[in-house]
């Protein structure tokens, strides 16, 4: 079992970085908000992932950065937490809103004061809850917050070599939770039940949790881009889709496959084949100096010459990291230029009116062409 993390000076690293952004963009400081569903930005600069409770890193222009927690949190988080400082504060509290009567819990007031912030933005700037935009606001003054996404993601746009490691070797695990599902599938076990399969296979292989809820979409749920398995009970001669990601040191990856058990149609197998060689195209495309719109026009041309222009949704591909799809999307209206050690998921969804699928795969880029982080071959299967 491959160990697989970023080390301490890494994220130290971050903050200095973030620091020397906020010296010239001449605000006080950053407070980078995160959920339990959406971890990414406080893991990335203080590898801390919240429960229950939601959570924020408060990077000032100067000085130490700090990993701000709800009342229930402390121990979990002096456990996890890369960041010295840990602040705890009634506003991260769980959704349930208990009043934690008694408590020492510290206000806005004296944590935006004691480290001299006047301006700040927030990164997590769709993501964080009006009531604690509220007591920011009334702090500093609503004109004073503003919207830091776009500086934190200078930062997340490349990855490091401990984070693409970590990123191959969840695409490892990934493998391994779709090939236990290839071993145990048969018609009349539930979506739900091939979920729990690829669940409990990348767990014991050394996943830290899924990357995401694993999808298994048969027969008229194939047509869903986003999912959760159900109790329908896979059949043969449909489409099962499957997205299988695992999560390796707060980094996720993922494996897209359709299988169709017994007999193939063969309106079926020509779709499936469009978009695998969509997938492949795509993957050969994902070249260091290439405009992302480039990309997404020629696989986008290349399914609507098949036929199949009306079953894109969107794509083909999006970045990948501490989320398993992060910004930013590969589309047509994109307006980036793909750099080396970019990371990406080539993810083509496709979907008639009552068949979809998926082929999703991890690639870095790179000058001659995407570097596949998956080893597992690209083919119909057909059991």
């Amino acid at each position: 079992m491959a160990k697989c993390s970023i080390p301490d000076t890494e994220f130290a690293e971050r903050v200095r970085k973030l620091q020397a952004l906020l010296a010239a963009d001449g605000r006080d400081g950053v407070l980078v908000f995160s959920t339990e569903s959406e971890p990414a930005g406080v893991r990335y600069f203080a590898d801390y992932w919240a429960s229950f409770e939601t959570t924020a890193v408060l990077v000032p222009r100067s000085g130490a950065a700090c990993l701000l927690i709800g009342p229930e949190s402390q121990t979990f988080a002096k456990a996890r937490s890369r960041l010295g400082t840990i602040i705890r504060m009634k506003d991260f509290r769980e959704s349930s809103m208990p009043d934690y009567p008694g408590a020492k819990l510290a206000t806005w007031a004296e944590v935006l004061g004691d480290h001299r912030i006047r301006t700040l933005g927030i990164a997590g700037w769709h993501l964080i809850p009006a009531s604690i935009f509220r007591n920011l606001a009334a702090v500093l003054g609503e004109g004073n917050l503003s919207d830091a996404d776009g500086l934190v993601r200078k930062l997340t746009l490349t990855k490091s070599p401990a984070e693409l490691d970590c990123l191959r070797e969840a695409a490892r695990l990934s493998e391994a939770g779709f090939e236990a599902v290839l071993a145990a599938i048969r018609p009349g076990l539930t979506e739900a039940q091939l979920a729990g399969v690829a669940a409990g296979a990348m767990l014991a292989a050394g996943a830290e949790s899924t990357g995401y809820p694993i999808w298994c979409c048969s027969g008229p749920n194939s047509i869903q881009a986003i999912s959760r398995p159900t109790h329908r009970e896979v059949r043969t001669g449909e489409i099962i889709h499957f997205s299988v990601g695992a999560k390796v040191a707060g980094y996720s990856a993922s494996i897209g496959r359709p299988v169709v058990l017994g007999r193939c149609p063969a309106d079926v197998k020509r779709f499936l084949q469009v978009g695998l060689d969509a997938e492949n195209l795509t993957i050969d495309l994902m070249r260091a100096g290439t405009a992302a719109a480039d990309v997404a026009r020629k696989v986008h041309g290349f399914i609507g010459a098949q036929g199949y222009g009306h079953t894109i949704l969107y794509g083909p591909a999006h970045g990948c990291g501490q989320m398993e799809c992060e910004y930013p999307f590969v589309e047509t209206s994109s307006e980036f230029v793909l750099e080396e050690n970019m990371a990406f998921m080539v993810d083509i969804f496709l979907a008639e009116a009552t068949m979809g699928f998926r082929w999703e795969d991890a690639v870095i880029v790179r000058p001659g062409g995407g570097e596949l982080l998956s080893s597992y071959g690209r083919e119909i299967t057909v059991i």
